[in-house]
């Protein structure tokens, strides 16, 4: 391509649809940018505008090259940014997805010494258990647990991991003993967790002799909310399997007793995701950086003693 002039005027003219729009907003005459525009049409050898004496829309050739273009333009954009990192604060706005339970509990504790470190970075966090795209919904970092159901174009790293423990109330092991082994829960009322993308319960997870061992449990409530589920098993409704993050307060105070602990399965890893791309955003590279140094922090929150 002879000029990326031409191609930043034909991207103007795509998003407001109007030459004259676009001539306000690059500065310049309308007359060149309509030059400009078909000097990269006779570049490319294909029209890119179908034009009217009231209105101009992209051809099936326009809409493929202003995708491309907004792809490149974001690279550079990208590039750009990281170059200027080298000597300037990271700023702007960043989009983190995390789950609601540990974002409460976990992340939301460090956010202020984040933004005091980075005081030009404004932060938008979403706090949802659903499994988000980050492409498609334009979201910057997702913070996520578990196994990772698609880790394609994704740059991963774990920040932590944290057990799962089997908690019931004091009162209620004043009614029922306290299980032994995992095959006694059939004899007991366990609060199940739906989740609200499958529908499905998760079952419950143990090491068995040295084997991964999975529990079908029942019991007459569920719920989709963890939170929930930690008030239910404090109220004496049943027993839980729940992350250590979610039982660390109600087991200090007493409200909450684990059983089952030399049954507990392996620790659940905590993973924080980007896009791959070529040029990652220092406001990226800022957050995930410091939250790789927030191990203490998390270990505090997320482990139990």
């Amino acid at each position: 391509m002879k000029s990326l002039s031409n191609m930043l005027a034909f991207v103007r003219v795509a998003e407001v649809q109007s030459f004259v729009q676009a001539s306000n907003v690059l500065g310049l005459s309308t007359s060149a940018v309509s030059k400009a525009v078909a000097r990269l049409e006779a570049d490319l050898g294909v029209k890119l505008f179908h034009r009217t004496t009231r209105s101009i829309s992209l051809t099936t050739d326009g809409v493929r090259f202003y995708e491309g273009c907004q792809q490149l333009l974001g690279e550079l954009n990208a590039l750009e940014a990281e170059i200027q990192g080298n000597r300037v604060a990271p700023r702007g706005r960043l989009t983190v997805s995390v789950p609601t339970a540990f974002g409460r509990i976990c992340l939301v504790p460090v956010l202020k010494a984040f933004t005091q470190a980075f005081p030009e970075i404004a932060l938008d966090i979403s706090m949802d258990d659903r499994p988000v795209d980050l492409a498609e919904q334009g979201i910057d970092i997702a913070i996520r647990t578990g196994q990772l159901s698609d880790s394609a174009n994704l740059i991963i790293r774990q920040l932590l991991t944290y057990p799962l423990m089997v908690c019931g109330s004091p009162t209620y092991f004043e009614q029922y003993e306290q299980p032994q082994h995992p095959e006694q829960l059939q004899q007991h009322t366990c609060l199940n967790f739906r989740n609200r993308s499958t529908g499905r319960f998760y079952p419950w997870s143990f090491t068995v002799e040295g084997k991964a061992e999975r529990y079908a449990v029942s019991g007459s409530v569920v719920f989709d909310n963890a939170d929930a589920i930690v008030r239910s098993a404090i109220a004496g409704l049943g027993l839980s399997q729940m992350p250590a993050f979610l039982a660390a307060e109600a087991i200090s105070t007493g409200n909450l007793v684990e059983v089952l602990n030399p049954y507990r399965p392996p620790e659940v890893p905590v993973w924080i995701c980007y896009l791959d791309r070529r040029f990652v955003a220092p406001r990226i590279r800022a957050f995930v950086d410091f939250m790789a140094t927030q191990k203490e922090a998390f270990t505090t929150t997320c482990k139990p003693t």
